[in-house]
C-alpha cells in the first residue's frame, strides 16, 4: 500500500495528535494538479545588504522610496543612519534611548520616529539635524507614529490619548489636537492609518477614527465600528495583501494571529498555532512583518520569549516555521521594501539582510529545510516501510564546493516522532543529472512511524511529492 507522506498539520500540544512540521519552506497549491495538489518550495535565502553598522540590534526599520535618492533609515542604539541604495551608511542623529522598539513614519518631506520617550523629527529634503519634538503639548510616552491627510497622529503609551501634529510641522502639536478612545477603559497599545481610516488598538478594544475635517479637532470616531478586540503585541502589527495582519486578543483571554479587513478580524490562526500562542509566553514582546515570496503574501510572527517563528502562507492558508542557524526563531525581526530589495534586520547583530529566491544560505550560514510527516499509523499495528520515494527538482547541485553533489536525510522515529535516527542520504543529483530519483528502502518495522527530510546544502529545494509503501499489519 502507498501512502502520501506530508499533510498540512502543525505540531503543537502533543506528537501524539500530529507531528508535522515544515521548517523553512512554505506550500505552494497547485490549482490543475498536473503532478500533485501541492509542492514544498524552500524559503527565500538572505544575502548581505549592510554589515558595517556594528553590532547592535536594529530598533526600527523605515524605507522612502519616494525621494529623488531613496533612503533606508534604520534605528540602531540610540543612532539613527540612513542607507542609500549602495548600501552606504549615514548618521543622521541621536534619540534618547538604546533599546525598546522605535516607530517611524513619513510625510514625504519629514521623517517622524518615537521610541517610547521622546519624539524626533527630521527634514529629509534639506538634510540637517535630527529634531526633537519639544512642544510642551507632545507626550512623554509616545508609543507609535502613524500618518494620515497631513496629520502625523502619536498613541501614548500607558494612556488612551492620541494626537495630531498642526498638519504642517511635526515641531509643532496644538492642545486641541488632543483626543482619547473611550469604547473601553485601558490604554492604548497602537496606532495606524489603513484605507483612509485610523485604526486606534488598545489591549482589548479597538476604535476607528476618520478625518471629517471638523473645527477644533479633525477627527471624528466612526459611530458603531468600536469593536471588542485589541493588540496582544503592537509590534505585530503589519500591512498584508491590502489589509492588516497582528497578534490579537479578545475579552476572554484568546489570542489569535488575524487578518483585519474594514471592522472585523478574520482568523488565520488554529488551534494548533494558538496553543503555541500561549500567554505565558510573554507576547508583548512579540514582532511581525509580511513580505511577498514568488506570488506568496507571507508573514513571519517572531516571539523572543518563546524562541520561535512562525510563517503564515496568504495564498495557501497554512502555516510553517523559520529558523536560523544555531537558534529556533528566524534572527530577522524588522522589514522595509527598499526600492528592489526585501530587506531584513538581524535580531543577533547590527547587519542588514535582503532576501532573495535564489540564495540558498542565510548569507553564507546554512539554512536547513526540514519537513516532518504525518503518522504512519494503522491501528496500532505493526508495518513496515518497504521504500520511501521523495520526488524533487533534481539535478541542482552546485559547480563547486558544497552541494556539488546534493544530499537530502532521511531520518525516521519508530516512537511516534519524539526520537529519531538517520537511516542515510539520499543523492538530488549533480548538475545536470535531471532524472535523480531520491529513495530508500527496507527501514523495517514500527506501530507509529514519522519520517523527517532534511536538505543542508545550499540548492534549490522543491518537493513535488513524497510516498512510502508499507505492507503488514499483525499486531
Amino acid at each position: 500500500m502507498k501512502v502520501n507522506l506530508f499533510g498540512v498539520g502543525v505540531k503543537s500540544q502533543s506528537n501524539a495528535i500530529t507531528a508535522q512540521r515544515r521548517i523553512n519552506c512554505y506550500v505552494d497549491v497547485r490549482q490543475d494538479n498536473e503532478k500533485t495538489s501541492y509542492v514544498l518550495i524552500g524559503r527565500p535565502g538572505l544575502r548581505t545588504f549592510v554589515n558595517t553598522l556594528g553590532a547592535n540590534t536594529t530598533r526600527g526599520m523605515w524605507a522612502v522610496n519616494t525621494l529623488a535618492t531613496p533612503l533606508l533609515f534604520v534605528v540602531q542604539a540610540n543612532t539613527l543612519y540612513s542607507i542609500n541604495n549602495a548600501g552606504v551608511a549615514s548618521v543622521i542623529g541621536l534619540v534618547a534611548t538604546t533599546s525598546g522598539n522605535v516607530s517611524i513614519v513619513d510625510d514625504g518631506t519629514y521623517l517622524v520616529l518615537v521610541d517610547g520617550q521622546g519624539g524626533w523629527y527630521y527634514d529629509m529634503l534639506l538634510g540637517g539635524a535630527l529634531t526633537q519634538i519639544t512642544d510642551g503639548n507632545f507626550t512623554t510616552t509616545p508609543g507609535t507614529v502613524t500618518w494620515q491627510d497631513d496629520y502625523f497622529i502619536v498613541t501614548s503609551s500607558g494612556t488612551n490619548q492620541f494626537q495630531l501634529n498642526n498638519g504642517v510641522t511635526p515641531a509643532t502639536w496644538p492642545a486641541a489636537n488632543i483626543n482619547f478612545s473611550g469604547s473601553a477603559p485601558g490604554a492604548l497599545r497602537a496606532g495606524i492609518a489603513d484605507h483612509s481610516v485610523l485604526m486606534l488598538f488598545g489591549d482589548v478594544y479597538s476604535e476607528f477614527w476618520q478625518d471629517a475635517g471638523s473645527a477644533g479637532f479633525p477627527y471624528a470616531n466612526i459611530s458603531g465600528s468600536a469593536q471588542e478586540f485589541g493588540l496582544a503585541s503592537a509590534a505585530t502589527l503589519s500591512k498584508f495583501d491590502n489589509s492588516l495582519v497582528g497578534l490579537f486578543k479578545n475579552k476572554l483571554g484568546g489570542v489569535n494571529v488575524s487578518r483585519l479587513s474594514g471592522f472585523s478580524l478574520t482568523r488565520l490562526s488554529n488551534s494548533d498555532i494558538e496553543t503555541i500562542l500561549s500567554p505565558a509566553r510573554n507576547l508583548q514582546n512579540g514582532v511581525g512583518f509580511s513580505f511577498m515570496s514568488n506570488g506568496h503574501p507571507l508573514y513571519v510572527l517572531t516571539l523572543p520569549d518563546a524562541s520561535i517563528s512562525l510563517m503564515y502562507d496568504g495564498a495557501s492558508g497554512l502555516w510553517s516555521e523559520l529558523q536560523s542557524y544555531g537558534h529556533t526563531h528566524f534572527r530577522g525581526t524588522k522589514f522595509a521594501s527598499f526600492v528592489d530589495r526585501l530587506c531584513v534586520a538581524d535580531h543577533h547583530s547590527g547587519n542588514i539582510w535582503q532576501f532573495d529566491t535564489s540564495t540558498y544560505d542565510d548569507a553564507d550560514e546554512p539554512m536547513s529545510m526540514e519537513v516532518w510527516s504525518k503518522h504512519i499509523w494503522q491501528d496500532d499495528k505493526y508495518l513496515s516501510i518497504d521504500r520511501v520515494q521523495i520526488d524533487v527538482e533534481s539535478g541542482v547541485g552546485t559547480a563547486t564546493g558544497q552541494g556539488v553533489n546534493p544530499v537530502m536525510d532521511l531520518q525516521v522515529s519508530k516512537d511516534g516522532g519524539n526520537t529519531f535516527f538517520s537511516v542515510g542520504y539520499g543523492s538530488m543529483g549533480a548538475v545536470g543529472q535531471y532524472t535523480q530519483r531520491v529513495k530508500w528502502s527496507s527501514l523495517g518495522a514500527a506501530r507509529d512511524w514519522v519520517l523527517k527530510l532534511v536538505i543542508t546544502d545550499p540548492v534549490k529545494r522543491i518537493i513535488t511529492g513524497a510516498t512510502a509503501e508499507i505492507s503488514g499489519g499483525s499486531f
